[in-house]
């Protein structure tokens, strides 16, 4: 079994939980500061054309589009995207879902003025093919924003292993649960010792492979979560917090 398809059976049994998930999210406050941080660095345009690059249940397809932008979500397991339908149609929502592999994108060039996704570029088997096609759906002036974290280069940092290990300990006295919780643990565990970019210290290596590519105006902004998370999610991500990094074509 090759990597990528590995990593597609492994989100397969995620699906349910991580629509759990994002059912809270739709019922907190994390509804509008998600759409407010995303719009905030869109281009200026009253209806975009999104693409949401591992949508998973569609958590951004829901509150973007009831915002009147025309999106579309990806992803490449089956299951994710069943979960996205019954979300859109529990909320009421109208966005385009497809499954698909976001390194191989079945878009023509310059489809979209918005390029977004959350949580996907850690899972990636070839991340520099998917900013690749990335750049190329992405019309002139359209801009790309990838929200993610450092999850597991705590295996391959030593002083970042030693902090880890006590949150872990904290969280575990704190909440009752440990940091993170899959239902696969053990399968998830033995993929991120083999993920490409568990070992890369991020987000600079996203802006070099984005000026790599063409991309200009490239940025990163490592405080979002102050927006995005509440206070136990801040204190359980503090050791690997997100950050957004973005650029423009």
């Amino acid at each position: 079994m090759n990597l990528n398809t590995r990593i597609k059976n492994y989100w397969e049994g995620e699906a349910q939980g991580y629509s759990e998930t994002i059912e809270d999210e739709l019922n907190g406050f994390e509804r509008k500061a998600w759409s407010d941080l995303i719009l905030e660095y869109a281009p200026s345009k009253d209806c975009l054309d999104i693409l949401d690059i591992g949508t998973g249940p569609g958590f951004f397809p829901i509150v973007l589009s009831q915002g009147g932008h025309n999106v579309t979500g990806i992803d490449l397991t089956e299951n994710m995207i069943e979960f996205a339908r019954f979300n859109l149609a529990r909320e009421s929502a109208s966005a385009k879902l497809m499954t698909m592999d976001c390194q191989d994108l079945k878009f023509p060039d310059n489809s979209f003025d918005l390029l977004i996704c959350r949580n996907l570029t850690w899972t990636l088997d070839d991340p520099a093919k998917a900013y690749k096609e990335w750049h190329r759906v992405l019309r002139s002036g359209g801009r790309i924003l990838v929200f993610d974290a450092c999850w597991y280069l705590h295996l391959f940092d030593e002083n970042m292993k030693i902090a880890y290990e006590k949150k872990e300990k904290e969280i575990l006295m704190k909440y009752g649960h440990p940091m993170h919780q899959h239902k696969d643990q053990a399968e998830g565990d033995a993929l991120s010792q083999k993920l490409f970019m568990s070992d890369k210290v991020r987000p600079q290596w996203d802006l070099d492979m984005m000026l790599k590519l063409g991309f200009s105006k490239v940025f990163a902004d490592t405080s979002v979560g102050e927006r995005i998370l509440n206070e136990q999610q801040q204190d359980r991500n503090s050791v690997h917090p997100p950050f957004l990094v973005g650029g423009e074509k």
